[in-house]
């Protein structure tokens, strides 16, 4: 499945739009596109390796795909997708526990993507934008449309009890009494979003499709499926033959990876972690950045660009519909944080020369009761760069 995900994302590895492609680290913009190939072939590579040699699960090809990971993350942050972040976790895990143990870790892992994800959508946000979306795409049996029957304000609150269940779903994966009916609860979440989010509804990304079949498998596999004894003939564990030292090291270091994954995404509407990293997924209050290019420099764009831009208030000023953009170009979503969609601003505006001819409105995460944000607006090129330095991360 790993690896029908980086296919179905293929001009996201392989770095193919310059104006979506923004490292973790500004001297890394200027490297060869053979890097990012590079990158890519080791995830492919190592993963045809594991599936081809299952039995002997060998540790250092696990290593490969965290690395791939890594260094594919730090070429582009556009990269870390939930998805792709979730793997090179599981790949540590992979490389240095032994199954129980890596069963034992990853599963208060995965408890906590629902926890978080349910709680960052208890919003006025959600409740009120992506949560009636998601109500008005579900015909139920006698009842119809839920959004032909009920006013707004009362959609809101039924709305809100979709995340609510995420997080006691989430919760009862922690227990070992609950667990195989939180799992099937899980894989039923997981089943209905492939409805609701498929071609023949919402239509979103095969990514997000995909992952989500993804996320079924594993419910199963994690969560319900009892953990088979490996047979007497079975060959041990690659890592059986790596020095105790050695192991101990790994395994501690596949913790801390886990433990920070677990506890960051706390500080998530803070602004010291990032919105995907942290599991606000289908999460509408994450910070964002709405980039405008003037008409006098339309000219200046790649045609590729062109049907992206809108005109909202016919004052000369289009709207970069920067998220359509980017499923076109890359067959992904934009990365949902403030900063790298400044920084795209940012390349845009030096890859096409845009000077003044370009404006961006910085909005930070939503308030969780009103929706309110604050913005902080930014007119020409130099006032962009001078707005990525308030970040730690920015180009």
């Amino acid at each position: 499945m790993l690896m029908v995900l980086v296919l179905v994302t293929f001009p996201l590895w392989r770095g193919s739009e310059p104006s979506l492609l923004v490292p973790m680290v500004s001297a890394l913009g200027s490297l060869p596109s053979w890097m990012h190939w590079i990158a890519l072939l080791l995830i492919l590579v190592a993963c045809v390796a594991i599936v081809a040699t299952a039995e002997s699960r060998h540790a250092w090809l696990w290593w490969i795909v965290a690395v791939g990971f890594c260094v594919s993350f730090v070429l582009n942050q556009h990269r870390l997708q939930p998805w792709a972040y979730q793997s090179a976790i599981y790949a540590v895990v992979f490389a240095t526990m032994d199954r129980e143990t890596a069963r034992r870790w990853l599963i208060p892992l995965a408890a906590s993507v629902y926890l978080y994800s349910g709680l960052g959508k208890l919003d006025y946000q959600f409740a009120h934008t992506v949560g009636q979306n998601f109500l008005a795409a579900v015909e139920l049996p006698g009842i119809g449309n839920l959004a032909d029957r009920f006013e707004h304000n009362v959609l809101a609150v039924i709305a809100l009890l979709l995340p609510l269940s995420e997080a006691l779903i989430a919760i009862g994966l922690l227990f070992r009494r609950t667990r195989r009916i939180a799992g099937f609860c899980v894989m039923l979440l997981h089943f209905s979003l492939v409805i609701m989010l498929g071609p023949w509804n919402l239509d979103h990304s095969a990514g997000v499709l995909f992952w989500n079949v993804l996320l079924i498998i594993q419910a199963w596999f994690l969560f319900l499926k009892p953990l088979a004894k490996p047979r007497e003939s079975s060959p041990p564990p690659s890592h059986a033959d790596v020095p105790a030292d050695a192991k101990s090291i790994g395994k501690r270091f596949a913790q801390a990876i886990v433990i920070l994954a677990i506890l960051m995404p706390v500080t998530e509407r803070w602004g010291y972690w990032d919105h995907w990293t942290s599991w606000a997924l289908y999460s509408p209050h994450s910070s964002r950045a709405e980039v405008q290019i003037h008409r006098s420099a339309m000219d200046q764009l790649p045609a590729s660009m062109h049907p992206f831009l809108v005109d909202d208030d016919s004052d000369g000023w289009h709207r970069l519909q920067m998220n359509l953009w980017s499923l076109d170009r890359l067959n992904v979503p934009v990365y949902p944080q403030a900063r790298f969609q400044l920084a795209v601003a940012s390349r845009i505006a030096h890859l096409y020369d845009l000077s003044d001819s370009v404006r961006v409105i910085v909005k930070g995460v939503a308030d969780r009761r009103s929706g309110a944000r604050e913005e902080r607006r930014s007119l020409g090129r130099n006032e962009i760069d001078g707005a990525l330095q308030h970040f730690w991360i920015t180009q």
